[in-house]
């Protein structure tokens, strides 16, 4: 696996790209399904994006919703079930059940995909410092530490993590390279929205040492126009040299021949 801090090991392979909620989606593998990240795999992705929340017994389960509702028509969350409980649990017109995050990770670390942890934190009833340290032990045990980046980077997070998973560059920090200071973003990656990222910033933010990943998503975009802008999108931060791409599925093609 890629030391995701080591740029110039992961520019190897740019511009990669990161499937964006758990993998590939079609009507046969549900976002966040084991089906997606397998499909990820197979259709070149070098990352996928995983989310994590905790489930009752303080084991990390793979789902994006804070409900069970709009993905598997169960009016509960996942803090409410067991790991156990939530794995009886498929996605609606699926096979494919609620995976837990020992399960993601270990098909991740099989297919040599990288990841990208959205980690879902809740303040009522707030994350245990267990939940954390049993990332960290995932990480560990499926040999993707250093090939993980995460979105989130709160006090426990970087507390039980550190060493383990590459950080975002800060909105401080972001600041500070656009007013021509020198910042060492060595081990660190931005991420964030198109429309954050200035062209001229990209080098920028490479010569002080971080890796460059916008999203192209189609929530962000209107659903009339949102083809056509993405692909304005891509190709400007394409030119301008960016490392990798978060994306839904639907932009593949936007790629085609540029891998």
């Amino acid at each position: 696996m890629t030391d995701m801090s080591d740029a110039d090991a992961v520019r190897a392979h740019r511009p990669f790209l990161i499937a964006h909620r758990g993998g590939v989606i079609t009507p046969d593998s549900p976002e966040c399904s084991l089906a997606a990240i397998r499909l990820a795999a197979e259709h070149g992705y070098r990352m996928v994006e995983i989310d994590a929340r905790e489930a009752k017994d303080g084991e990390p389960v793979v789902f994006h919703d804070w409900n069970l509702t709009r993905s598997c028509g169960v009016d509960k969350r996942i803090r409410e079930l067991t790991s156990a409980e939530a794995r009886t649990i498929v996605y609606r017109a699926s096979d494919q059940h609620i995976a837990t995050l020992d399960e993601a990770l270990a098909l991740a670390s099989s297919l040599n995909l990288w990841v990208m942890l959205d980690i879902k934190t809740t303040q009522e009833p707030p994350n245990t410092d267990g939940f954390f340290l049993r990332i960290g032990e995932l990480l560990e045990k499926h040999g993707l530490t250093r090939s993980t980046v995460t979105l989130q980077g709160s006090r426990k997070v970087r507390e039980h993590l550190a060493g383990k998973v590459v950080f975002r560059v800060s909105k401080e920090e972001f600041g500070k390279i656009q007013d021509g200071e020198s910042v060492s973003l060595k081990g660190k990656y931005w991420f964030s929205l198109p429309e954050q990222l200035p062209s001229e910033m990209v080098l920028k933010l490479q010569q002080n040492g971080a890796l460059v990943i916008p999203a192209i998503n189609t929530f962000r975009y209107p659903a009339h126009a949102h083809l056509e802008l993405a692909r304005r999108d891509v190709e400007r931060l394409l030119e301008a040299g960016a490392d990798g791409f978060q994306i839904d599925s639907v932009y593949e093609d936007l790629f085609s021949g540029k891998r």
